[in-house]
């Protein structure tokens, strides 16, 4: 009888479990695109780059809005937004992840040739 009542508790803790690990999973991948954005717009210098660097890190098949910006004192913020759904849950989350580099002085390098 106990074990009875106890199922239904068991299934909405691994259920809770699982989100949380999904959300966990997705801000890790956004805080590495932002990082890898970052990392290239302090390089290079250009933000369409740090962009395309910063989507490239996101796995292939999932959206994400990334914005890069510059702030007076040489530095780039590179924000990366992924939005997850959790299973088995329809409604969205948003998970946020953001960089900032300082902006390499000298010339930035040449384009990595295919």
């Amino acid at each position: 009888m106990e074990l009875a009542a106890a199922i239904p508790l068991l299934l909405a803790v691994t259920l809770a479990m699982v989100g949380v690990i999904v959300v966990a999973r997705d801000h890790v991948l956004a805080l590495g695109a932002a990082r890898e954005g970052a990392r290239e717009a302090a390089l290079s210098g250009d933000q369409a780059r740090a962009a395309a660097a910063a989507r490239a890190a996101v796995p292939a098949g999932r959206r994400a809005r990334v914005t890069v910006s510059s702030s007076p004192p040489r530095l780039v913020r590179v924000e990366v937004v992924l939005v997850t759904r959790v299973p088995p849950s329809p409604a969205a989350i948003t998970v946020r992840a953001a960089a900032v580099a300082a902006v390499e002085p000298g010339p930035p390098p040449a384009p990595a040739q295919p």
